[in-house]
């Protein structure tokens, strides 16, 4: 049996290590192969349990159920990066620019950000760059994300850059900013969130940060104090053991 399971876009969670891109995220499937037969009904039972009350520990999960974890994708991405051109003069612009030919401005901003929100948008093209850590990319990001400091699509293409070149300071200092600057405690939740599961592969917990930020009795410090109160529940749950139900004859 095989399970596909699609990460979530850009302003959701992660449920894995770190949010991809698709122009705000690259879709990625996971493929998990069952080698051992198990009563549909129970296997389907115990897995659904799984991705229900473990959404940040899915994968060792169900590796102790006998799964086997593949990501079969990487190969086909590349490919398409490799083979992807520019189809228009607005993604021209933005080779250029990624190439040193045109110089970082506020056009060169407001043509990428018109690229992201186009129903044409060539994902595999802006890609590439991102995977090569293009540097003139990630000052066009930072040149963004000063000017708008609450966009969570110009924290996520960092996010997302940061997977190759590390670029953890930035991530801290600028999401930071804009969890102080956010006024929309639902806005605010979510980039709490964001915040968190962008930079908790490096060993940085954004939760605990944010706590040292926000005085006690403030409403951002009790929702992030309500947060983490869930996550450790849930990390209390998940190091019970799996017990596998079985069907009576």
């Amino acid at each position: 049996m095989t399970i596909l399971k699609k990460r979530s876009k850009l302003s959701g969670e992660r449920p894995t290590k770190r949010k991809s891109y698709k122009m705000n995220k690259k879709k990625k499937t996971k493929i998990i192969k069952k080698h051992d037969e198990i009563d549909d009904e129970i296997f389907i039972e115990e897995v659904d349990e799984i991705f229900r009350d473990h959404p940040d520990d899915y994968i060792s999960r169900l590796e102790d159920l006998g799964f086997e974890y593949f990501d079969d994708d990487m190969i086909d991405e590349e490919m398409e990066e490799n083979e992807a051109c520019p189809e228009n003069e607005r993604q021209q612009d933005l080779v250029d620019f990624f190439e040193g030919r045109k110089r970082l401005s506020k056009k060169i901003f407001e043509t990428f950000s018109e690229e992201k929100a186009s129903e044409e948008c060539n994902d595999p093209l802006i890609r590439k760059y991102f995977r090569k850590a293009n540097q003139n990319l990630k000052a066009l990001l930072i040149y963004g994300i000063d000017k708008y400091p609450g966009r969570i699509d110009l924290l996520s293409d960092l996010a997302f850059f940061h997977e190759f070149e590390n670029s953890l300071k930035l991530l801290i200092k600028y999401f930071t900013s804009a969890c102080i600057q956010q006024g929309n405690l639902e806005t605010f939740t979510g980039l709490a969130k964001e915040f968190y599961y962008s930079t908790c592969p490096d060993g940085y917990d954004a939760y605990y940060g944010l706590q040292e930020v926000f005085e006690p009795g403030t409403e951002k410090r009790n929702i992030i104090d309500s947060i983490i109160i869930e996550k450790e529940k849930a990390e209390r749950e998940s190091s019970v053991p799996i017990k596998i139900k079985k069907k009576l004859s």
